[in-house]
């Protein structure tokens, strides 16, 4: 089985001032190609990093998308509680999009305002997939406390959730516990999280995480990129470490894409 990997940032080119680094479709397939990964899940820019916002950079990102079918999946990047996010939401269900990307640390949102409920109501409804950035993030942490994702999980009963980094070292045994709480329709995010050099306070050790594969099961949990941040070089030891794990060779292969694919039903 190839590898289907999550959590690629489609970015717009750089501009002065930009925070961001290159990230555009070109640089993604020799990313894949070097890392001997089949294909991706794409997510858009953020909607202030373009000029038609929220709904400009989710149909940028879907066009570009659409040019490499064999290599990409298309996914989306949303805010709740922007104004137009539910006629978005339904716009990127009819192209096909079945996952949304969502960092209540960069549209500064509480994740648990009454005013998301209907979001979620919605997204449930339509069976799309939350991808959430979860753990320190330079911004309030009151924001998005695993005890919101957890209620939002219990408010929602068939709403599918995927927690990157796992809430990170400061959260990880919180998001653990949704995990298991929640087993079937929450997942773990591996993005991020091997680096002790780069990412310390995303970083799960090896015993952390075999561990957690035992307690919770490897069905629950899903190898990401979080492209371009992390160079070639990076994801392939990233994937090295995940495969050097003393777990099956079938959990390696649900870990490494059967997950993604069994969520995003391709």
């Amino acid at each position: 089985m190839g590898i289907l990997a999550n959590h690629a940032h489609l970015m717009p080119p750089p501009v002065e001032g930009g925070w961001w680094p290159e990230g555009g479709v070109d640089l993604l397939l020799k990313h894949l190609d070097a890392c001997g990964i089949d294909r991706a899940v794409v997510f858009p820019p953020f909607a202030h990093q373009v000029a038609r916002g929220m709904r400009g950079a989710n149909l940028w990102a879907l066009e570009a998308v659409r040019k490499h079918a064999d290599r990409f999946i298309p996914a989306g990047c949303m805010s709740p509680l922007a104004e137009d996010a539910l006629e978005v939401l339904r716009i990127l269900h009819d192209e096909g999009v079945r996952l949304v990307k969502i960092h209540p640390s960069v549209d500064l949102h509480d994740i648990a305002a009454p005013e998301a409920a209907q979001f979620y109501a919605e997204a449930e409804e339509l069976g799309m997939v939350l991808d959430y950035h979860t753990g320190p993030h330079g911004t309030r942490l009151a924001l998005a406390t695993p005890e919101k994702f957890d209620d939002v999980a219990c408010n929602h009963p068939k709403l599918r959730l995927v927690f990157e980094h796992i809430g990170g070292r400061t959260y990880f045994e919180g998001f653990a516990a949704i995990l298991a709480n929640h087993r079937g329709r929450t997942f773990g995010g591996l993005a991020s999280v091997f680096d002790p050099e780069k990412n310390w306070m995303w970083y799960l050790d090896r015993r952390e995480l075999e561990g957690l594969i035992r307690c919770i099961g490897a069905g629950s949990f899903i190898f990401g990129l979080d492209f371009p941040w992390n160079s070639p070089d990076r994801s392939r030891r990233d994937i090295e470490a995940i495969r050097s794990l003393d777990i099956s060779e079938r959990d390696k292969e649900l870990i490494l894409g059967g997950n993604l694919a069994g969520l995003l039903g391709t």
